[in-house]
């Protein structure tokens, strides 16, 4: 706002003549405040470092003023402002007052009795409470007797706008008219804070962005107000200078960003004009460059390239308020009137500045009688913007309802066209549901045989297995014969070499020959490779009773029924059966816990085991590991009511898509004539029949783990 208002304002050179400053100010009614920025002469210092001695040395170079309120512009340099008084009044002391609270620095110099100058420094770098005078003016004390005339001096020096409204008076009307100017100030806060509370009320009730973006722009836009008038400052950081010289740069940003936002919601300009509101955020950007600016101390630059935007950003909302407005929205009429009225405002101060317009309370105060008018036009828009929503949701139900009953008519039209087609599709139906169930049940009848193919594949297996484990301890044995007889027959002629030795009279020399036999058939390896032998087919007869042992036990012939056993023994009768497909190039490894008996169908648990060992058994040497390096584990444990059994081997793994389907009848992912689908599919019947659970996680070239989850006590029937 203040941007806006200063860049729309031409930069006014002090009018200059030849002659150095030599007016003089004569003050002689205390009843008056004087405006003297026309009798003052004014020094551009662009070094900024003269002092006063040297501006004392050089008074030629003041020139005099022709306005009564000097604007300086936005400028970098220094300047020093000379101001001769004649005092023909009684008063004293008088005092002299500065009515811009923006500018950043201001040193008084006065002439002491000695003659001499005093200096009093003010500046929006100290704290507000150094002042003399609490006021957010710059005011002077300035002791001159009566008849006495007084050369006083201000350096002036800010990175803002510089304009220069001098009063002369006395105390008691310089007091009386700051007076005034707070009660207008405070009427017009007061109506800021009526419409930021009342809005702020609206938001809360209505949950509408809008809202808040409006509140954020009032809020700001009175900010940026009490900042011009030095009331931030003054109330809210008077210890924090840093912040009183920052937020005229950073209020202004915040007020620019506001409005647009504002905007946008409010005329729905993504809607009415998507290529002009994409235009918005060039504005947006400049105002943080701006920002960036002043943070970096490049005041001069900030606040020049601040005004500039503004005065750009602001026609810019007005010609898109006026394109919004053309294609019939109504609230961008309502916006249109109050946006032309702020900047009617502007127009007036500037007239003011420009001397075309005199300086008064009206046109000092017309931004503020502007953004109120605004602020209060606006809102009044906001709630003309409820009740058309309110109306358009009026009569978005009148056509809902007419819509609703239009439906309810065709509706019971089409119901009795669709209660014939209902009883005709419920025929069909029931017509459909018969041969259902014939095609289900010729389907049982299919899956039965197939579970029997199943079966009997395993039994062909399990043939097979038994008949490679039992060929192995019958080689013990048939391999063994033959050296036995020859060893035997070693010794047998050895003994009867003893007995015809008894019977000769020559008996010590035929005890030579038998030690020569002995030595010719080594006897004492005989004996050895006997026992050998004898342990071989120990051996063999040991795992031939194994092997029987297991296959009765995987069987259960004799157990249809659930009865108690011990899944350990289970494990380790099915893992007979399936040494020989191990090859000693899978390592099996048994963790087995101290588990108790169950009560379960074994011979069915069996099967189950045989299945998960045998898919285990493939993967692994699917994945063509060198020996020794594929390894299956499984281990038992006991938790509270059932058992946990879980078969962990590092094959090939499954992918998700083929884990989800391996319970499914027939699938599998062996080659053709290796498998028929059916085994884990009867796995999880059984698990099922146990009441139990089957667990599978899997990954694909790391392995599976599968767990199943028995049990102890099962109350499942046989089906």
């Amino acid at each position: 706002m203040k941007g806006l208002l200063f860049k729309i304002t031409l930069i006014i050179l002090i009018g200059q003549t030849s002659h150095s400053a030599k007016a003089t100010v004569v003050f002689s009614d205390p009843a008056q405040l004087t405006y003297i920025g026309s009798n003052i002469g004014i020094l551009e210092d662009k070094t900024g470092n003269l002092s006063l001695e040297q501006v004392l040395s050089s008074p030629e170079k003041f020139k005099s003023s022709s306005q009564q309120v000097p604007n300086l512009g936005i400028t970098p340099y220094t300047y020093w402002v000379k101001i001769i008084i004649q005092n023909k009044s009684q008063l004293s002391p008088l005092l002299l007052e500065l009515a811009y609270p923006t500018i950043d620095e201001v040193t008084f110099y006065s002439q002491s009795a000695d003659g001499g100058y005093e200096a009093t420094l003010m500046a929006e770098y100290l704290h507000f409470s150094e002042r003399k005078y609490q006021h957010q003016n710059y005011i002077f004390a300035l002791p001159i007797q009566s008849n006495q005339t007084k050369t006083v001096f201000l350096r002036i020096r800010s990175g803002e706008q510089i304009q220069l409204p001098i009063k002369l008076g006395s105390p008691q009307k310089i007091f009386e008219k700051n007076i005034r100017e707070e009660l207008i100030s405070g009427l017009y806060f007061g109506i800021i804070m009526v419409m930021f509370l009342y809005n702020l009320f609206l938001f809360f009730i209505i949950r509408d962005r809008l809202y808040l973006y409006y509140v954020s722009y009032i809020l700001f836009v009175g900010l940026t107000q009490a900042c011009l008038q030095g009331y931030t400052f003054k109330y809210l950081w008077p210890d924090f200078p840093w912040l009183a010289i920052q937020s005229t740069y950073l209020i202004p940003i915040c007020s620019g960003w506001a409005v647009a936002f504002f905007f946008r919601r409010f005329l729905q300009s993504p809607k009415y004009i998507p290529r002009l509101n994409k235009g918005l955020n060039i504005f947006i950007i400049v105002y943080a460059i701006c920002g960036l600016l002043s943070i970096l101390q490049y005041y001069n630059l900030s606040q020049e390239l601040l005004q500039f935007n503004a005065m750009l950003g602001s026609l810019y909302i007005l010609y898109a308020a006026i394109v919004i407005a053309r294609k019939g929205y109504r609230p961008a009429k309502v916006f249109l009137l109050a946006w032309s009225i702020f900047l009617a405002g502007i127009c007036i101060f500037v007239l003011r500045n420009f001397d075309i317009l005199p300086y008064n309370t009206f046109t000092y105060y017309i931004l503020q009688i502007g953004s109120a008018i605004e602020v209060v036009l606006l809102s009044f828009a906001l709630a003309d913007r409820i009740n058309a929503l309110k109306r358009e949701k009026e009569a978005s139900q009148a056509q809902a309802l007419e819509i609703l009953k239009e439906n309810e008519r065709i509706i019971r039209e089409q119901n009795a066209s669709l209660d014939t087609r209902v009883k005709e599709r419920t025929l069909e139906l029931q017509e459909s549901n018969r041969e259902l169930n014939t095609t289900l049940r010729r389907l049982k009848e299919a899956q039965a045989q197939l579970v029997n193919a199943e079966k009997m594949a395993s039994v062909g297996q399990l043939t097979a297995g038994i008949a490679h484990e039992i060929n192995n301890p019958i080689n013990f044995v048939s391999a063994a014969m033959k050296p036995l007889r020859r060893n035997i027959g070693y010794f047998l002629e050895i003994l009867n070499n003893y007995d015809q030795a008894a019977a000769r009279p020559e008996v010590k020399d035929s005890f030579g020959a038998i030690e020569a036999l002995k030595k010719k058939y080594d006897i004492e390896y005989c004996k050895e490779e006997i026992t050998t032998i004898l342990q071989g087919i120990e051996d063999g007869a040991f795992r031939t009773t194994e092997i029987v042992r297991g296959l009765r036990n995987f069987s259960r012939l004799d157990e249809a029924e659930l009865k108690l056993a011990n899944v350990n023994t289970g494990l380790d009768s099915t893992i007979i059966l399936l040494q020989g497909n191990l090859n000693g190039r899978i390592r099996l490894h048994k963790d087995y816990g101290d588990i108790p008996e169950i009560e379960c169908y074994a011979g069915k648990l069996n099967q189950v085991f045989m299945n998960i060992l045998t898919n285990s058994i493939h993967a692994v040497k699917a994945r063509n590991l060198p020996p020794g390096e594929g390894s299956i584990t499984i281990q038992t444990r006991d938790r509270e009511n059932e058992l946990v059994i879980s078969f962990q081997d590092n094959g090939i793994g499954m992918s998700e898509a083929v884990k989800n389907k391996m319970f499914d009848p027939f699938f599998t992912t062996k080659d053709v004539g290796e498998g028929t689908g059916l085994g884990m599919s009867i796995v999880f019947s059984i698990v099922q029949m146990h009441e139990g659970s089957i667990s599978v996680d899997s990954q694909e070239g790391a392995g599976t783990r599968i767990t199943l989850t028995i049990p102890k006590a099962c109350a499942a029937v046989e089906k």
